[in-house]
């Protein structure tokens, strides 16, 4: 009361002396981080009591009927001082409703701001929500008169006061100011993000740019950049700063026009762009939330399931399948909401052909929590049954291998091996050293010495190669190989040998059964 009652004494002498000047906090674009104006606040510090603050002061003023000379002074002051800078920025002034309804009080600042030269189209006067307005119609006709003269009015602090959507549009705002009180707060409460998001979407429903107050940290800024927020003002950006200081400001931060053209990111706007995603997509999209529940179907994934949308969305997981499918698709989405981001799982409903493709997204809130599952589901079934006929012609080849086996092989003219086909029992992504090494391995330790020698001799004729040789094949069995190797020639030197390892096991059989047969006859025909 002391304090209250020393300012009150006081206030007289500072308003008529100028004590009170302004100070000035830069608003930017959030897209773009550039200034775009400054938001011109009133300080008064007093040789005995110090620092007073505007919410001590202006009461005062308001009780002594000094109000809107200190309104007069405060904007000629800045006008003043702005109109000395390089730029375009423009200035906002807070201007309480009282004084919105007293004419002779909208004349003085209009004079003041005329006497400056400063442009009115640089002037933007904030009303505050959180006041009353006894007379509407008189301050409707005041704001007529302002944006008459080219100024733009701001609805300031809005969601905190008593506004409603019929004065928001009686006045015909030209932009909306959140309040600094849901910012600060929206890193650890979800309904300021929510109201938020909110008037976000509001202001770009109505075309009405928004501002937003008290924005300290990146992270705040990222999360109203996110929704779509136009412009903003807090430390983050820049403390309020004495006329002399913003020229300094200016030079390291570039000014822009101030536009309502952009990018627009809001509720609003992504709300229509999900809804066009949903319908277009020709995979099956949905969201399940954490009470198990569709929140959202596409047509796709609703034929997927052979269910309609209005069988599906808003719907339990219990609600839309038997119970024997209710509990294997919840217990799969239980197992995905324990599950990494990005990975993927092949699902198949019983006593059904399909098979999908599930790729799922834990979607969780700027504080982490959890809010559900995005899920994109793909028929797989005609792939699937691609790969099944792959598969069984791949072992159809495999058996053709076994039964009549030829392998191909290339050696450079060195005659050292480049490259073996595979054995058919060999396992998968082998090096050609220990694919080599295996067929050395399998074949006779006779033959082998045998073998090798006579390739070696047979290098520098460059001439058909043809040898033959035992090998093991799978399943172990011993078989007779021919082993014949064609060199190839490019302007009359040898680059290459192509060779073929070919089955004859029969026919080596065959030749010792005539052989054997020629021998028993042989021994007939001798007395």
């Amino acid at each position: 009361m002391q304090i209250r009652h020393a300012v009150s004494e006081r206030i007289a002498e500072a308003v008529c002396f100028d004590r009170i000047y302004p100070v000035f906090q830069p608003l930017v674009h959030l897209r773009t981080m550039r200034t775009v104006g400054f938001e011109v606040l009133a300080r008064w510090i007093d040789p005995d009591l110090g620092e007073v603050g505007p919410n001590e002061f202006i009461p005062a003023a308001h009780g002594k009927s000094l109000l809107s000379v200190l309104t007069y002074n405060l904007i000629r002051s800045a006008c003043s001082a702005a109109g000395q800078w390089q730029s375009d920025c423009y200035l906002a002034f807070n201007v309480p409703p009282s004084l919105l309804q007293d004419p002779q009080a909208m004349g003085l600042m209009v004079d003041a701001i005329g006497e400056t030269g400063f442009a009115f189209g640089r002037v933007r006067v904030e009303m505050t929500e959180a006041e009353l307005i006894e007379d509407e119609g008189g301050a409707r006709q005041t704001v007529q008169a302002l944006k008459a003269l080219g100024m733009k009015v701001v609805l300031d602090d809005f969601g905190t006061g008593f506004s409603s959507l019929v004065r928001l549009n009686e006045f015909d705002f030209d932009e909306i100011k959140i309040d600094g009180g849901f910012v600060k707060k929206l890193d650890i409460d979800a309904d300021s993000r929510k109201i938020i998001a909110a008037v976000v979407g509001l202001g770009h429903s109505l075309e009405i740019p928004v501002v937003a107050e008290a924005v300290e940290t990146p992270e705040q800024a990222d999360f109203l950049r996110r929704l779509g927020c136009d412009f903003a003002q807090g430390w983050l950006f820049g403390r309020p700063v004495p006329a002399e200081a913003v020229p300094a400001l200016l030079s390291t931060r570039a000014v822009t026009e101030r536009t309502r053209q952009g990018l627009h990111l809001s509720p609003f706007h992504r709300q229509y762009q999900l809804e066009a995603l949903y319908a277009s997509a020709p995979v099956g999209l949905c969201f399940i939330d954490m009470g198990k529940r569709y929140v959202a179907a596409n047509e796709a994934f609703c034929r997927m399931i052979d269910k309609t949308p209005d069988q599906v969305v808003g719907k339990a997981i219990r609600e839309v399948y038997t119970p024997e499918v209710a509990a294997l698709v919840e217990s799969t989405v239980d197992g995905l909401f324990k599950g990494q981001n990005g990975e993927s799982i092949e699902f198949k409903f019983p006593d059904k052909p399909e098979v999908f493709l599930v790729y799922h997204q834990p979607v969780r809130d700027e504080s982490g929590g959890l809010l559900g599952l995005s899920v994109v589901s793909i028929d797989i079934t005609a792939r699937k049954q691609a790969e099944q006929a792959l598969r069984d012609s791949e072992r159809h080849y495999r058996n053709s291998v076994e039964l009549s086996p030829t392998v191909m092989w290339i050696a450079e003219p060195s005659g050292e091996l480049s490259y073996i086909s595979p054995m058919v029992d060999e396992p998968p992504h082998r090096s050609l050293q220990e694919r080599t090494a295996a067929w050395y391995a399998r074949m006779d330790p006779d033959d082998r010495q045998r073998v090798h020698a006579e390739w070696l001799a047979w290098l520098s004729s460059g001439d058909l190669f043809e040898t033959r040789f035992r090998i093991q094949w799978p399943p172990g069995t011993w078989r007779w190989v021919r082993s014949r190797a064609r060199p190839q020639w490019v302007h009359g030197e040898l680059v290459r040998w192509f060779g073929t390892f070919s089955d004859i096991t029969r026919e080596v059989e065959l030749q010792a059964r005539v052989l054997a047969l020629e021998a028993t006859l042989e021994q007939r025909r001798t007395p």
